[in-house]
């Protein structure tokens, strides 16, 4: 079952980071007191990306800005020596985002994240091309925003599939191709797929972790109006400040719309807070 308005993409985004290139990155474009972190960056996927700025950040991090795809850039941080990267928020002991702070000044405008309600980004969840996973009459229900290759798309599939196989919590997925070359083109092939929802579980089941490389094979042909869906996906991502993957939007038990960027850390407790 498909859904959208003609027919009816840092949680995960530490998948599909990397450099153009290690030439690239060792060329002198990058600080030398940045590399060691440029390589670990580099090392996380497969050469999607590029380093546009590298600054100081707070409590001894190096700090960069990260272009994943256009419309795509963010944050991130490492160690000095760059056995360790971080993303996501950092706080001072007033309270004070710092990652906004920083997003501000490194990140291009284009590129800077919008600012978008619960209530607005449930509205805006209907303005997609999704399909349904599950059964149409669970009591729960949530839209996923994800990318084939996602390695924590997959994961919070993976978490959430019980509540969908034994009828509890059905999924609208969002499906969205930006993270590697290859993630556009399988979005395309599921969504060409007869059965979208048994396509994606064929990608998830046949997930490559290590290499972190959904299983579906990308049609040889891909029907246009398949690969102008998912782009429209993208730029609807790109357009609500979605900057990764997963996104999950759904009605919490108060009734009102709420939003969990990236993979819940308890999946129990974030069912149970789930309307339905």
């Amino acid at each position: 079952m498909r859904s959208g308005p003609a027919r009816s993409l840092v949680g995960g985004l530490a998948a599909g980071l990397l450099l153009t290139s290690s030439a690239w990155a060792m060329a002198g474009t990058v600080p030398q007191s940045y590399q060691a972190g440029a390589k670990t960056i580099m090392a996380m996927s497969h050469g999607q990306a590029q380093i546009i700025r590298t600054f100081p950040a707070v409590a001894d991090l190096n700090g960069y800005a990260v272009q994943l795809s256009p419309g795509h850039a963010l944050v991130m941080y490492t160690s000095k020596d760059g056995q360790h990267v971080f993303m996501g928020g950092i706080f001072n002991k007033a309270g004070q985002n710092l990652s906004v702070s920083y997003a501000h000044k490194y990140l291009p405008a284009s590129d800077l994240p919008k600012k978008i309600s619960p209530t607005e980004m449930g509205k805006a969840v209907t303005k997609t091309t999704n399909f349904l996973i599950g059964n149409p009459k669970a009591p729960k229900q949530v839209w996923m925003v994800a990318d084939p290759n996602c390695i924590f798309c997959h994961l919070t599939f993976e978490h959430l599939k019980p509540a969908v196989n034994t009828g509890k919590l059905k999924i609208h997925l969002i499906i969205v191709g930006f993270l590697k070359p290859s993630s556009a083109p399988k979005a395309e092939t599921i969504l060409a797929s007869k059965d979208p929802a048994k396509a994606w579980r064929y990608d998830e089941a046949h997930f490559n972790v290590p290499e972190e490389e959904g299983g579906i094979v990308p049609l040889a042909k891909i029907p246009a109006s398949d690969v102008r869906a998912v782009k429209a996906n993208n730029t609807w991502m790109n357009q609500h400040g979605i900057n990764g993957t997963p996104f999950l939007v759904y009605k919490n038990t108060q009734g009102h719309w709420a939003i969990n960027p990236g993979m819940p850390e308890n999946t129990a407790a974030f069912l149970k807070g789930i309307q339905g």
